[in-house]
């Protein structure tokens, strides 16, 4: 059994915290604490990796970037908006000194359309600058005389220097595999908040998958079952629901990831795959469970529920998925007996809560093959002795 002394020690030791998502509670993951080749878990032949290094003048990539072959998609590259025009100004006042800027990270794999991988903001900034012509230069430097002036305000001997200026690009070349391009996102990214797990997915497998998971996130069913307090200013919502998705087209029993990530992006290459037919079953499955959820829990959905709580817990990723599953896979009939028999549902629900080996897998590492099993296994059961009558509501003396 757990005791709250053990969880204040368990939060000292921060294997859970909230995230800057609020009312989502941050687990710890083998997978968000390491990236996958640290865990030996990589999928793919490290010989397969293609990167070369080339320069390119600053004119060539403005090109490709007014043609829509470089993707400068802030949906997926949240740093793309977080520089000052101050900053920026500097970006391009570096340029105007021939100060050499760092090297861009491009993924090439798809030879018409091109990923940034690191230095998003710096190519939206010349971007706006020299092509929108939006930017006016502030809080210079060096070259002081630009303070307040546009791209076109500049002498051409400025204009031609920016616009001849070589960058150094790292590159993805086409025949690496989708898994080696994640695990590098993952290593090279180094904007001021690195992208998260999701927000790479999202970048990679753009099709049906982050289509279905964006409809789902914003979905009323899904904002009322999680009180609208998930935050989707880092796809935290859709990883929710892809956790939920991912866990109802692979049973758990068949789990064999040591590595969450490769696991659901497994998945979304499966509902890319999909017939439309398919993945709308899948919506409307989805849909129904948390919907069922929220009629048995209410404001709890999701959360953990301990005996001291004197307010509402975080919604727990683990919980979410776990339910959504578990509610999936039931009859209407049964869950309208679960429905009926909410108050040992509940009492249940809080006797197991205070189980320490379910309490951690709910709690940490909640990726593994042995924390999957176990929360799955434990909710399964209690639902199954709900339904069979066999909890007894112990009357506690005050």
């Amino acid at each position: 059994m757990i005791s709250e002394l053990e969880i204040s020690d368990t939060d000292a030791r921060q294997t859970e915290v909230l995230s800057d998502d609020a009312g989502t509670e941050q687990e710890t993951e083998d997978s968000t604490v390491s990236p996958p080749a640290a865990q030996g878990n990589e999928t793919f032949n490290p010989a397969q990796i293609r990167v070369s290094n080339k320069l390119y003048s600053l004119d060539s990539l403005l090109a490709r970037i007014e043609e829509d072959e470089i993707q400068l998609q802030p949906d997926f590259q949240r740093e793309a908006g977080i520089w000052s025009d101050g900053a920026k100004s500097r970006l391009i006042e570096s340029l105007l000194v021939r100060i050499p800027l760092p090297a861009f990270y491009l993924d090439a794999t798809d030879e018409n359309r091109w990923r940034v991988i690191d230095g998003l903001q710096r190519l939206t900034t010349l971007k706006e600058f020299i092509l929108d012509k939006s930017l006016t230069l502030r809080d210079l430097e060096i070259t002081h005389e630009f303070n307040g002036k546009k791209y076109d305000d500049l002498p051409r001997t400025f204009q031609r220097r920016i616009r001849e200026t070589q960058l150094t690009v790292v590159q993805i070349e086409a025949g690496t595999p989708q898994e080696a391009v994640f695990a590098i996102f993952r290593r090279i990214n180094t904007g001021g908040l690195p992208l998260s797990s999701q927000e790479i997915r999202h970048a990679l497998f753009q099709g049906k998958a982050t289509l279905l998971l964006e409809e789902l996130a914003k979905c009323n069913e899904f904002q009322t079952a999680t009180s609208q307090s998930i935050r989707k200013s880092r796809m935290a919502d859709r990883e929710f629901v892809l956790r939920a998705l991912a866990f109802m087209m692979t049973s758990y029993t068949t789990y064999q990831a040591e590595d969450l990530d490769g696991f659901l992006n497994r998945q979304l290459r499966i509902i890319n795959a999909a017939a439309e037919a398919e993945n709308e079953v899948l919506k409307q499955r989805f849909k129904r469970a948390i919907v069922h959820a929220h009629a048995l829990f209410g404001k709890l959905a999701f959360r953990k529920i301990m005996p001291w709580d004197k307010g509402l817990n975080p919604v727990n990723r683990a919980l979410f998925e776990v339910w959504v599953v578990t509610l999936d896979r039931l009859s209407e009939g049964q869950v309208s007996r679960l429905i009926e028999q909410k108050e040992y549902l509940e009492y249940g629900w809080k006797e197991l809560m205070l189980d320490e080996e379910f309490y951690k897998s709910i709690s940490q590492s909640t990726g593994n093959v042995r924390s999957v099993r176990k929360r799955f296994e434990c909710v399964e059961k209690l639902v199954d002795d709900v339904l069979a009558g066999r909890i007894q509501i112990e009357e506690v003396n005050e």
